[in-house]
């Protein structure tokens, strides 16, 4: 009752970064210190972007997989939605538990179904306030997008997620650098080759680009990867729709529960082999789950070019480097240009 919508930016809309709430985030981000610049990481055309969209590359803190073999880390994005209580009552009957990466935006308008999920001890995590291409936008639009969404789950819940997803996957090492400052491990799903994920496509069922059939083949695609793993995995779900819940809790999740030798199905951070409680910062144990704490790899100017942006998201210039000096000075030390978004399906 006490949330008020217009104590926060324009829902589905990137937040502007003159706010005193950005420019607080900004600082903190800022003040997680830095490094000097690095000509041989940023010669090395392999590493030093680490773009997962196009290359698959996985930053040393990213969470892609489960380390124990037939665990299933469970994740749904986008929401909260109106479908999101139908796939809560299906979990419960169940008794299975989740992590739900879940829009700032969403969550000023279902804030009750936040706090169910909550309460019955399902992981939240942060997926941006707007949902956009986050290495399309500027560092502090970055910035904005992460604080946005960590503060109204903060406000509703009154405890500090410590994980987050990129939509789409599109993540490299400018944003990881941003999320890492900010106190936010970035969870992806896994990656059997460069061109293969684990991903539903149950996003699609609702725009019709996808019919249910083609997400029930990639489920058992999927399926015939994990068993032989040496160790888990994690499912790229959503609960944004009626389709995809209703694929979720009338085949996917009933075909995992009856599947032989059966698998561990639990949030990620208890994939993790970590309690829950480590989910949050207020509860995190901080002596055996440190926070990430550092700010390499952002200097306070890094951004793509707006234009060309907008104009082109399937690429987005990259600037690296932030560096520490008398103070903080800030320098811009490469910028990279990396294609090829459309050959990957999210």
């Amino acid at each position: 009752a006490l949330l008020a919508p217009a104590n926060y930016p324009t829902l589905d809309r990137v937040p502007p970064i003159d706010s005193p709430e950005v420019q607080e985030w900004i600082k903190e981000v800022e003040a997680t210190g830095g490094c000097p610049a690095n000509p041989v990481a940023a010669a090395d055309t392999d590493r030093s972007h680490c773009w997962w969209t196009c290359s698959g590359c996985t930053g040393p803190n990213d969470i892609e997989e489960c380390p124990k073999p037939m665990s299933w880390g469970l994740t749904y994005d986008d929401g909260p939605s109106f479908y999101t209580s139908d796939l809560l009552n299906y979990l419960d009957q169940v008794n299975i538990k989740s992590t739900f990466f879940v829009v700032g935006s969403r969550v000023i308008s279902f804030p009750n179904i936040l706090q169910t999920q909550y309460m019955s001890e399902h992981q939240i995590a942060v997926h941006t306030w707007s949902h956009p291409q986050l290495t399309t936008l500027k560092n502090e639009e970055i910035i904005a997008e992460l604080g946005w969404s960590r503060k109204v789950i903060k406000d509703v819940l009154g405890v500090t997620p410590n994980m987050m997803r990129p939509p789409f996957g599109d993540i490299d090492n400018r944003v990881r650098a941003i999320a890492s400052a900010m106190g936010l491990t970035p969870v992806m799903w896994t990656r059997i080759s460069p061109m293969a994920t684990f991903d539903t496509d149950d996003f699609n069922i609702h725009g019709g680009l996808t019919p249910v059939e083609k997400v029930l083949q990639n489920w058992e695609n999927i399926l015939s990867n994990v068993t032989t793993r040496s160790s888990g995995f994690i499912v790229l779900e959503h609960d944004l729709f009626q389709q995809s819940v209703e694929v979720a809790t009338g085949y996917i999740l009933p075909d995992a529960l009856a599947h032989k030798p059966p698998f561990t199905i639990q949030p990620v951070v208890t994939c993790m082999q970590k309690p829950l409680s480590d989910a949050y910062v207020e509860t995190n144990n901080n002596k055996t789950n440190p926070p990430a704490q550092s700010a390499s790899g952002v200097s306070r100017s890094a951004a793509p070019d707006a234009t060309d942006a907008s104009s082109n998201p399937s690429s987005g210039a990259v600037t690296l480097q932030m560096q520490t000096g008398i103070g903080l000075a800030l320098v811009t030390a490469l910028v990279g240009f990396v294609a090829g978004l459309a050959a990957i399906q999210f």
